[in-house]
């Protein structure tokens, strides 16, 4: 679905979850969901919104979750969600540009939110009291975090999710916090399994159950093994910037090296197929004038050569086709009439005249 009329459901007054996911609605109009008291969930990811109106959540005070996620959001009025301030528990925004300053705005709303998705969002930092105290799940995966402090981490938190972001160590006091985490996520991360990134955390590390799953991804030489076997002799002295480089180099090139030899191997295909076609029609082509050349010097070689039909002894050579239309009629003269007039005499001497 293209777009939604602003009284689309306004016969459905009793439906309780409605989802709206995967289609390229632009906007959501003035009080689209206006009679719909009773809906719970709500899901319009993955479309293409760009805008919500300030009256689009209007008479949803009993909506309990909204999925908004993947669209081409990058800025909501703070207004949208005061119809669901009471009532929202979870809330997903992941894969929009939303700003932190636009995040705390939504938040400072929605103040019984317990669960938040914030993934795929490009957030870098994450400044302490942005995420209320309250929020019982939190899905930052995806972005671009490279620390995170103890204050940043709500308290009543069980459920987080921090993999495929840039962390390469934790502070001690975080790694003691993420133990108190019942489900935690850490994987996808460029863990690096030297005294500068993992000194502070390894004595913690050996003894998580959170960390568990979690393997080195750096120096190479200590490459998929598992942080809770890291030992202090294993790990070497700090990567300088050339070396940081140098491996995140090797990572970029190793994650993308399948890409890279599939594309190769497309452009490759490409090619050949673009070169046979035009082989192909230079060819016919090249066939074509060559053919048309022996025809033309074919008849030249007819009209400039007489013996070519005639022969030598001008006689009518049939090496040629000739459309001759001419019948032959034979001519007898008047002698040649009476002698075989003759010859058609009666033995009683009465004769048949031809």
């Amino acid at each position: 679905m293209q777009f939604i009329a602003s009284d689309e459901f306004r016969d459905l007054r009793r439906i309780h979850s409605l989802r709206l996911d995967g289609n390229q609605l632009p906007v959501v109009l003035e009080k689209t969901f206006i009679n719909q008291a009773e809906l719970r969930i709500l899901c319009l990811a993955r479309n293409r919104l760009a805008k919500i109106t300030n009256t689009a959540f209007l008479n949803l005070s009993n909506l309990y979750e909204l999925d908004i996620s993947y669209n081409k959001l990058n800025r909501v009025e703070g207004v949208v969600f005061h119809p669901l301030a009471e009532s929202l528990r979870k809330l997903v925004v992941s894969g929009n540009h939303f700003s932190t300053e636009i995040l705390r705005v939504v938040l400072h709303t929605t103040i019984k939110l317990r669960e938040l998705g914030v993934a795929d969002m490009g957030i870098s930092e994450l400044p302490s009291g942005l995420l209320p105290d309250h929020l019982k799940a939190l899905n930052l995966s995806g972005n671009n975090l490279t620390a995170l402090g103890v204050q940043a981490i709500p308290h009543q938190l069980v459920d987080l999710d921090i993999s495929r972001n840039k962390f390469r160590g934790l502070d001690e006091r975080v790694v003691l916090r993420f133990e108190q985490i019942e489900h935690l996520k850490l994987q996808d991360n460029p863990w690096s399994c030297d005294l500068c990134h993992m000194k502070p955390m390894i004595q913690r590390v050996n003894r998580s159950v959170a960390f568990e799953n979690v393997t080195c991804v750096s120096p190479s030489r200590l490459k998929g093994l598992t942080l809770k076997f890291l030992k202090i002799t294993d790990v070497t002295d700090c990567n300088d910037e050339d070396d940081l480089e140098k491996e995140d180099l090797f990572i970029f090139v190793e994650e993308n090296l399948v890409l890279l030899i599939g594309g190769i191997g497309l452009f490759l295909f490409l090619v050949a197929c673009i070169t046979f076609v035009v082989c192909s029609c230079l060819r016919r082509r090249v066939n074509n004038v060559v053919q048309e050349e022996k025809r033309d010097a074919e008849r030249e070689a007819v009209f400039e050569n007489p013996t070519a039909i005639f022969g030598d002894k001008g006689e009518i050579s049939f090496k040629f086709p000739l459309d001759l239309t001419e019948r032959k009629v034979s001519v007898s003269t008047i002698d040649e009439i009476k002698k075989d007039t003759q010859l058609h005499t009666l033995p009683n001497g009465t004769g048949i005249g031809i």
